[in-house]
């Protein structure tokens, strides 16, 4: 998944025990509390080792753990997910029982206890916070935090499980490599929320329940009132949130406001707006004085720059660098 020029730089921060107590120590304080049930050593004691990085309140860890162990997991809500690429992880709740091969993910329920055990693994772990996934959930359904619940540690399907592995796999590369990117606050909100929406979406949760449902009237007057802010604020990380609470309006009305008027959501708005400026700041460059088609694109918070040139030759019938060299 990730070569070793990925972890380079002090934002990557490197553990490595081989006493037992302490790599179940390390566990509790970075995903979340265990009761171990046993712990076998191997020809390195825990072999444990890890390099870990934080983007805010979300954290990613490569981790090698050599020990044979079996836990009980004592979950605090916040969302834990695993890919393993190599060894043997199996988990279980009751009679369901998930026994990963190397490629699979996990989601560690993060409401309910569940028995696991691990071997010889080699993974890489996500850390989101409740709060985060509860945000995102309201966003898209409208649903409250309260009713978020995660019912299954499998994906959806293999096809969604795969899409996880290469939604974090393209952020790693594009985004975790870079300080500067990581202190961008644009892509670092979108990347958080782009995160929390793939989580929604490949894990079974009652968020896929609701159905849309009326939500009230947005008069014109309150829908320039949301355009007004994003407008003003393109420059800073928005949330549907934000956008309804500055129209005066629910934020499930609001969407159904900009399909119905826009023939957009509230968020792809926010995202035509960010792609007209980094089209004016195209026009107004030149190559001349140092300024690239990247520059550019990260400062409005496109960091695959693929996706940004495609959407781009879409609004505008040709590339980025085109309309920065004339």
């Amino acid at each position: 998944m990730l070569d070793g020029t990925v972890y380079s730089g002090s934002h990557w921060q490197r553990y490595a025990t081989a006493e037992t107590d302490e790599a179940h120590d390390y566990i509790r304080r970075a995903f979340f509390d265990v009761k171990v049930r046993f712990a076998g050593g191997s020809r390195d004691g825990a072999g444990l080792r890890t390099i870990t990085t934080r983007l805010t309140d979300i954290g990613v860890t490569r981790l090698h753990y050599s020990a044979r162990t079996q836990v009980q997991t004592a979950p605090d809500g916040d969302l834990t997910t695993t890919h393993l690429m190599s060894g043997r992880f199996m988990i279980a709740r009751n009679k369901d029982e998930y026994r990963l091969r190397p490629g699979d993910v996990v989601l560690m329920l993060p409401d309910q206890p569940q028995e696991a055990e691990f071997d010889d693994v080699d993974s890489f772990t996500t850390r989101l916070p409740r709060a985060l996934l509860e945000e995102a959930a309201h966003a898209q359904t409208g649903i409250s935090g309260a009713d978020l619940r995660f019912d299954s540690s499998r994906p959806i399907s293999a096809a969604l499980g795969r899409h996880w592995t290469q939604t974090l796999s393209h952020l790693t590369r594009s985004v975790l490599c870079d300080p500067a990117l990581m202190a961008n606050p644009l892509v670092v909100g979108n990347t958080r929320h782009l995160l929390a929406a793939t989580a929604l979406a490949v894990f079974p949760n009652t968020a896929h329940g609701p159905a849309l449902r009326a939500a009230g009237e947005v008069t014109p007057r309150a829908l320039r009132r949301a355009v007004t802010y994003v407008d003003d604020h393109a420059d800073q990380p928005i949330t549907l949130d934000q956008v309804a609470a500055a129209a005066g309006v629910r934020p499930r009305a609001l969407q159904l406001a900009f399909r119905r008027h826009h023939d957009t959501t509230p968020m792809r708005y926010v995202r035509q707006v960010r792609l007209e400026r980094a089209h004016c700041d195209l026009q107004a460059g030149s190559p001349t004085t140092g300024v690239t088609v990247a520059m550019i694109a990260t400062r409005w918070g496109f960091t695959h720059l693929g996706r940004f040139s495609t959407d781009y030759r879409a609004a505008y019938g040709c590339s980025p660098s085109h309309t920065l060299r004339t």
